[in-house]
């Protein structure tokens, strides 16, 4: 039965976060994990984010970040078809070589900005074979729309020969798994494709005390579709979308984990990550308790006081992923 927002909102306030697997495989792995939305993956709470990958120094720098988080037992890799014109999935792919099958592989189409037919099932479809190539896979194990910014993209994702047939047709073929969307600057878009039935496993959103009240729309009103659903939240922008939050001390690795972990329906947060330090601050913080609901109360009070919305550059229409840094 789906729940209303005032019902979910009231879980939430009293509500245990829920169990976080161990993860059986990582020997020593401080790294928990949760289940993966209506399936049974279990998805690190730590998340690696490709776009900022990218940019680290060189790609034996990108290489063994990424095997220490799997060996530390993160499995999340996320990236998107446009992030550096290719080059984040091909560094990414590098990355994973030999080590794919430990990792649950995410990226994103860009059909969003294109007009029909290559904004939609055609041009998806060659974005999915430029990605599996640059990636070094033969499937993704979930592939999501990127950033949904206006209701014209929502329907077209919807209509004739939009990027839906395309996903239908992947799932069909082997090439991926499960299907997903993302956004970052208007909830409404959220609940507009979800309310349009496709049976999506998973949405990439901000769950970030950054910009308080308009950043926290998507966990007000976006997070009891997703409940009523069962459809994975999967959090990003708990720097706002840079560090700059990071070095003015408005928040760290520690209290963005902690604040999206506090969440039940998150079961993983993305962050970016392009230095060995970052990642070790991050292990570190991926096993801590999450903030109670209070705590998080109070620390949505505390970065709004420090003119955290400042920072919230995700929530700038302006701003589109791929050409910088996030996190």
């Amino acid at each position: 039965m789906p729940v209303s927002r005032r019902t979910f909102l009231k879980s939430l306030a009293g509500a245990a976060v829920p169990f976080l697997a161990a993860n059986p495989s990582a020997g020593s792995s401080t790294v928990p994990r949760r289940k993966f939305g209506r399936h049974d993956d279990l998805l690190s709470v730590l998340g690696i984010g490709g776009l900022t990958l990218g940019t680290a120094k060189d790609v034996d720098e990108a290489k063994r970040i990424a095997h220490r988080a799997i060996d530390e037992g993160v499995n999340f890799f996320e990236n998107a078809w446009d992030y550096l014109g290719g080059r984040a999935e091909e560094i990414m792919g590098q990355s994973l070589e030999g080590r794919r099958d430990k990792v649950f592989l995410a990226t994103k189409v860009c059909t969003h900005s294109q007009p029909l037919p290559k904004g939609g099932r055609e041009g998806a479809m060659a974005m999915l074979e430029d990605s599996l190539r640059r990636l070094k896979t033969d499937h993704l194990d979930l592939w999501m729309i990127h950033a949904l910014e206006t209701a014209e993209e929502v329907d077209k994702a919807y209509g004739p020969g939009g990027v839906l047939e395309a996903m239908d047709a992947a799932r069909q073929q082997g090439k991926i798994r499960y299907t997903g969307f993302t956004g970052h600057t208007d909830p409404s878009l959220h609940l507009k494709i979800l309310a349009g039935g496709y049976p999506f496993d998973a949405t990439l959103m901000p769950v970030s005390a950054l910009g308080a009240l308009s950043s926290r729309r998507f966990e007000q009103e976006v997070m009891p579709e997703l409940a009523s659903r069962n459809v994975a939240c999967l959090g990003m922008k708990g720097f706002g979308g840079s560090k700059r939050a990071h070095l003015h001390g408005l928040v760290t690795a520690e209290t963005v984990l902690r604040y999206s972990l506090s969440y039940p329906q998150v079961c993983t947060h993305v962050v970016g990550i392009d230095q060995m330090p970052f990642l070790e601050q991050a292990l570190a913080a991926a096993g801590k308790t999450p903030m109670s609901p209070a705590e998080r109360e109070a620390f949505v009070v505390d970065v709004a006081r420090r003119g955290g919305a400042r920072f919230a550059v995700h929530l700038d229409p302006a701003h589109r992923d791929g050409m910088t840094e996030t996190a």
